[in-house]
C-alpha cells in the first residue's frame, strides 16, 4: 500500500503572522494589564530560553514571529537539533513588556511543537531500525495542523495527507 506523504520543513513567515496574532487577540483581547499596570514603558529586557528535559527543538521558524519585529532573537538550537537539559535554546531582547504580553503564547507552541519533535525521534529511534516510517494523522489539533505536521518533520517523521 502507498500512502501519500511528504515533509513540511518550512512554514510560510506571513502564516505564522496571522496565527500567532490570532492567539495573541485570542490570549490578549484587552492587552497585558498586569504587565502595563507595574513595568516602566522603557524598561528593556533580556529573556534566557532553556530546556528542563532533553529535547528536540523545533520553533526556530516560529519563536522570532512570537517574539514580534521589536525584539531580538538570538536561536541558538536549529530544528531538529537535540538539547539537553538545561541547554540554551535562545535569547531574546527587548520591550520587557512585550515579551512578557507575548510569552504564554510563545512558550506554549514551543513547548507543544517540542515535545511533539520529541516524542516522534523517540519513535524513530524504535522503527528505523527495522525499516519502518512514521508517519503522522490526519487528525490535527484545530488551528495548529501546519505547526504539528512541521515539528513532526523536526523530529524525524513525515506528513501524511494534509487536510482530513
Amino acid at each position: 500500500m502507498q500512502f501519500y506523504s511528504e515533509k513540511i520543513t518550512i512554514l510560510s513567515p506571513d502564516w505564522v503572522r496571522e496565527r500567532v496574532e490570532d492567539f495573541l487577540r485570542e490570549d490578549l483581547p484587552g492587552g497585558d494589564v498586569t504587565s502595563t499596570a507595574i513595568v516602566d514603558e522603557q524598561l528593556r529586557g533580556t529573556v534566557r530560553i532553556e530546556a528542563v528535559e532533553r529535547l528536540v527543538f523545533a520553533g526556530a521558524q516560529v519563536l522570532p514571529v512570537c517574539c514580534g519585529p521589536e525584539c531580538r532573537v538570538e536561536l541558538l538550537a536549529a530544528d531538529g537539533a537535540v538539547v539537553e537539559a538545561g541547554g540554551l535554546i535562545a535569547t531574546v531582547q527587548g520591550p520587557a513588556r512585550l515579551i512578557l504580553a507575548r510569552e504564554r503564547v510563545t512558550l506554549n507552541l514551543l513547548q507543544r511543537l517540542s515535545g511533539i519533535a520529541t516524542l516522534t525521534s523517540r519513535y524513530m529511534g524504535v522503527a528505523a531500525p527495522h525499516g519502518v516510517q512514521v508517519l503522522d494523522t490526519r487528525k490535527t489539533t484545530p488551528g495548529l495542523r501546519l505547526f504539528e505536521k512541521y515539528a513532526v518533520t523536526m523530529g524525524g517523521g513525515r506528513n501524511h495527507r494534509l487536510d482530513l
